[in-house]
């Protein structure tokens, strides 16, 4: 079995010793040799581009996303690291790489400690809670110790031999215990199966193996070095706390660990350690800024994830039952009554997870149960964190950015590009705008978002098919075709339809073939795409412009069939067909104008206001005597404005007045007419 604190792909010689199990049988028993490592599912060093907090060839952080389920994924670190801030202090210097004891130095596990021991309820609880007294540990080189926020229990996992060893079950064996388990230490397996162990008396947990005399040694001085720490620098630890330790292998540096911790305290469900630690170095807490004062953290250092990890000994209170059971059913308003929820599950999967919460409550005494609930609220407390939790300044949408950050302007390339593809380019940018806002992207925007864009596509697909076929047999035609020395405009244009309907039908099936094949199924998965692709100048705009091109290609394809016909119908030398398709042209480039113009109204600002904010931009450059000349010109045509208004106003009530008092004075109005039929009111 290959366990923590070893690298499969050293050679024999570069791994630890081996150690033995006892089997016992019937007749005899026997030692097999089972040889101890452990292989990294991550590129360590390489994985999100960066070490935690600086420790030499340290893997990734534990994500959701290892096990399969992310919702959500943030931004990429930007924050630099420093080892210095979060490494202990020691008096003495400082060694980064173990040496190993031999097997015949391996000493015994001491049960002295200094810590006060308060020992948690469950099956462990058969200890009697004492005072250990401080007992005078060895003065030497202390080793690296660095603060963690989680364990990487996913990052590295253990692998076994494919070799046989020789032993027989012994008769009537109904018991099938440890073996080779050092005092006070239990050995638990967790309910996804990975075996960890736990020291009730020192309050210890651990996923390294502790079987192994060597790894155990070493873990005896990790703890031995903190309770030393502790202890010199007169520190008060909590009543009803836990020590998580880990031996983190180092992929370079042979027999060598990294040495990490984190201290958890169940009474006010927090981690915290006995180094003056700054968590802002840590890859989880790197994915929010703006954090000023420790309280801003707070949501992020509860203790779920802990209990997930190591949830023997531990039942869950009434408090957490509530309180997770009160989430559940907020989170499942919100997202049924809210388009822009930060809850990042579809409603049916919070109704399940409601539906898992009740029927955890019924076997709410098992390990099961616990893990359960602590992987529930470890969800929607990174969820919580991410979106700023607990601050005036949270995040009340997805749409929404925490930061007063400049929104960036539109560069001159998707300027040029969007009127020419049909304003396309424009529209994706802004949707992938909305679902990636401050770096953060969740599964059901970009899922909605992914989906119609291959929807789309295949519809284009479809279409440009249809419009090819189109232009074969128009080029079939026998009075566009005139032979070979003969090409005429109709044909010109055809030719251009066919290129840009092949051109959408290739464009489109590759942008298929790369979703479909390499599916962002995960928040983390979309979250490396966009960040890929993300341009530091242009930032998402070229991925936009890729986007649109298959919707473009088969607009440009129908556009030039159409004035491929237009060219055949306009050389008719009959009029009255000319005169009759010119007014069809003219009707439908008048609908399809009106469609494009309410089409650019319905993004973000309408056309005049871009224009508005157009000529103010162009105005904020003109020199200030120029616009100050300008302003008095305004100024003097609004005066000469308003004296024309009045002068007109004043010869309209005179041309009344005149009309209304020659109406009044003409003599014999009333008379009746003459015999002759003429009238008597004289001409004016």
């Amino acid at each position: 079995m290959l366990l923590p604190g070893q690298s499969p792909l050293h050679s024999t010689s570069d791994m630890l010793h081996p150690y033995s199990y006892t089997h016992s049988n019937g007749s005899k028993a026997s030692i097999s040799n089972i040889s101890i490592s452990i292989q990294s599912t991550t590129d360590p060093g390489t994985s999100r581009g960066r070490h935690l907090h600086g420790r030499p060839e340290a893997g990734p952080t534990p994500r959701a996303a290892a096990r399969g389920i992310s919702r959500i994924a943030s931004r990429p670190p930007s924050r630099p690291t420093s080892r210095s801030r979060s490494r202990a202090h020691s008096q003495t210097p400082l060694r980064s790489v173990i040496d190993l004891p031999l097997p015949n130095s391996v000493t015994a596990p001491s049960t002295d400690s200094r810590r006060s021991v308060a020992l948690p309820v469950g099956d462990v609880a058969q200890h009697t809670p004492e005072t250990i007294p401080p007992i005078s540990l060895p003065h030497g080189a202390r080793e690296d110790i660095w603060p963690i926020l989680v364990i990487p229990r996913y990052d590295s996992y253990a692998t076994v031999s494919p070799r046989r060893t020789e032993w027989q079950l012994p008769a009537v064996t109904t018991e099938f215990p440890l073996e080779n388990m050092p005092p006070d230490w239990v050995g638990y397996t967790h309910p996804e199966g990975r075996l960890y162990f736990h020291n009730p008396l020192k309050r210890i947990y651990t996923d390294t193996d502790v079987r192994d005399p060597k790894l155990l040694s070493i873990l005896e001085r990790f703890s031995a070095q903190i309770d030393e720490m502790v202890y010199e620098r007169g520190l008060v630890l909590p009543p009803d706390h836990d020590l998580v330790l880990f031996l983190e292998w180092r992929e370079i540096s042979q027999n060598g660990y990294n040495w990490i911790y984190y201290f958890v305290d169940h009474s006010s469900r927090t981690l915290f350690w006995v180094d003056d630690y700054d968590p802002l170095t840590d890859l989880f807490m790197d994915e929010v800024d703006a954090l000023n004062c420790p309280y801003d953290i707070s949501t992020s250092v509860a203790i779920p994830g802990h209990i997930e990890l190591y949830p023997h000994g531990r039942e869950i209170p009434e408090d957490v039952w509530t309180e997770l059971s009160g989430m559940l059913l907020f989170a499942d308003l919100d997202v049924t009554t809210s388009m822009t929820t930060t809850v990042t599950y579809r409603a049916e999967e919070v109704h399940r997870m409601l539906a898992m919460a009740k029927s955890a409550k019924s076997v709410e005494k098992t390990v099961y149960a616990t893990v359960v609930v602590a992987r529930l609220m470890a969800t929607f407390t990174r969820q919580r964190w991410l979106n700023c939790y607990g601050q005036t300044h949270a995040r009340l949408g997805r749409d929404q950015s925490v930061y007063n950050s400049p929104k960036p302007r539109r560069t001159l390339l998707i300027r040029l590009f969007a009127p020419l593809f049909w304003n396309a380019p424009d529209v994706h940018l802004r949707g992938l705008e909305k679902i990636f806002i401050d770096g953060i992207i969740a599964v059901v925007p970009w899922g909605t978002f992914i989906g119609k864009l291959q929807n789309e596509w295949q519809e284009f697909v479809l279409y440009a098919t249809v419009l090819l076929n189109a232009n074969v047999a128009f080029l079939a035609i026998p009075s566009v075709d005139n032979g070979p020395n003969d090409i005429t405009a109709a044909q010109i244009s055809s030719y251009l339809s066919i290129i840009t309907s092949v051109g959408s039908i290739l464009l489109g099936l590759l942008l298929i073939r790369q979703h479909r094949v390499k599916a962002k199924e995960t928040a983390d998965d979309a979250n490396a795409f966009l960040r890929s692709r993300k341009h530091k100048m242009l930032g998402l705009e070229t991925l936009a412009i890729i986007y649109s091109l298959p919707y473009a290609m088969l607009m440009w394809g129908m556009v030039t069939f159409l004035v491929a016909f237009s060219f055949e119908c306009f050389k008719n030398s009959d009029k009255a067909a000319v005169f009759a398709t010119a007014a069809a042209w003219i009707a439908v480039a008048f609908l399809v104008g009106w469609t494009i113009y309410t089409g650019w109204e319905g993004g973000e600002t309408s056309v005049w206001e871009r224009q508005r904010q157009l000529v103010l931009r162009i105005y904020e450059h003109v020199p200030e005597h120029v616009r100050s000349g300008l302003a008095k010109m305004h100024d003097k045509n609004k005066q000469a404005l308003r004296t024309l208004s009045a002068q007109a106003q004043m010869l309209q009530t005179k041309v009344q007045t005149y009309v209304r008092m020659r109406s009044l004075s003409l003599p014999h109005m009333n008379d009746p007419p003459t015999t002759d039929g003429s009238s008597r009111v004289p001409s004016v």
